[in-house]
């Protein structure tokens, strides 16, 4: 087996013929803007490929999603009912912050997913783990407004190895739930957990605060956001099960080496994304597809 390698940038493109979208973050024109410049390593595993971030503070070491106030975008989610989920692998080198620190703008953590103005989940210090996650909603100024975080729960989360993370909440009963490997780490039936439904963009390695800031630096796999409150109890994820297409999913990424041609004549190519959600996220500026040989993980 064969670890490949790639210099890639990776672009969000509307679909123009669609909608007329406009884009406010630091007045960047949706395309062909850039939202991942890396030194990346696709790694196969057993069932699986996923992408590793350097965590560069660079503007051009980001991935995100971008909406445009469509029926068929981020935009269309509801603030009472929703699930956000990824599997991380966090590296050593990753930053950790300050779990006392107000918000993710007051702290150096690594920021694993955000929406500004609204949620935000970093790395923080833990004292009996290498780190913790932090999961804050936030006001129209990026101030934690309530806070749930995993320091002082069952969970010890360790360098280099999975874990997954989800946020969801349910409509029916009004809770907010902040699971990590699908074990329960805090809840709350305050409204405050509501989110609004006007912002832009959903940002995975990276926090916007005027400023990209907060670089990630790990690995990311099964990236899914959804209608729906898919975990209204304690369960057990799976890796190495891909998740399902169904009506309550809005953007789902495998995050697998499944590229097809977009644009021929710009020699753009398609990273495979799942679910409503009407963009495209591509690969530009592809360099030539090398491999070499190298000891792979296991999957266990």
């Amino acid at each position: 087996m064969k670890t490949l390698k790639y210099i890639l940038s990776i672009t969000i493109v509307a679909i123009m013929a669609q909608m007329n979208v406009s884009c406010s973050e630091d007045d960047e024109p949706v395309y062909p803007g850039t939202i991942v410049q890396i030194d990346t390593v696709f790694v196969k595993g057993v069932n699986i490929t996923y992408p590793t971030f350097t965590g560069s503070n660079t503007r051009d070491d980001r991935f995100y999603a971008f909406s445009g106030s469509s029926s068929d975008d981020l935009s269309s989610l509801s603030g009472e009912e929703w699930t956000y989920e990824t599997w991380i692998k966090v590296d050593p080198d990753a930053t950790i912050g300050d779990k006392d620190a107000n918000a993710g703008k007051d702290t150096n953590g690594a920021c694993i997913m955000e929406r500004g103005r609204n949620f935000e989940l970093y790395l923080i210090d833990d004292d009996n783990a290498d780190f913790a996650i932090k999961y804050n909603r936030l006001n129209s100024d990026n101030e934690a407004v309530g806070t749930m975080q995993s320091d002082l729960s069952s969970i010890n989360l360790k360098f280099d190895e999975w874990a997954h993370v989800a946020i969801s909440r349910s409509a029916e009963d009004n809770t907010a739930k902040f699971y990590i490997n699908g074990v329960l780490v805090d809840s709350s039936t305050d409204d405050l957990w509501i989110q609004p439904v006007n912002d832009t963009w959903l940002d995975f390695n990276y926090m916007y605060r005027g400023g990209e800031m907060n670089y990630f630096k790990g690995s990311f796999d099964n990236i899914r956001v959804s209608y729906s409150d898919r975990y209204p109890n304690a369960f057990t994820p799976d890796q190495f099960e891909r998740f399902s297409v169904d009506s309550n999913t809005l953007l789902q990424m495998d995050l697998d080496n499944n590229l097809t041609p977009f644009d021929p004549v710009n020699d753009f190519d398609k990273v495979d994304i799942k679910g409503v959600y009407s963009y495209y996220i591509q690969v530009v500026n592809t360099v030539t597809w090398t491999s070499e040989d190298s000891v792979l993980p296991t999957g266990d």
